[in-house]
């Protein structure tokens, strides 16, 4: 199992990348724990400089990225419609 370190709770947090499940769980916006975990481990494991990527889980790892990036720019979509449509910033 993993925990975000806080580097990535910092960076994840100012990209908008991280949110709480039902349980109350930090976890990768769009993502199951679970799917998080895995992300998380295949990150570190594999995609760190000398490392050989493992091919057999990579795909698992792109789809993941996708449906972790898409959810991610919905969240900035929002925000950024709430901001403009808020009369702070008018």
């Amino acid at each position: 199992m993993f925990t975000f370190t806080d580097d990535e709770r910092a960076s994840l947090g100012w990209m908008r990348g991280i949110a709480q499940d039902p349980q109350g769980r930090a976890v990768l916006v769009g993502l199951t724990f679970e799917e998080t975990d895995f992300y998380i481990t295949y990150r570190r494991k594999y995609l760190t400089p000398g490392r050989d990527r493992d091919r057999e889980h990579q795909r698992r790892y792109l789809e993941l990225h996708r449906k972790h990036e898409i959810a991610r720019l919905e969240v900035l979509g929002r925000e950024i419609h709430l901001r403009n449509e808020s009369p702070i910033y008018q």
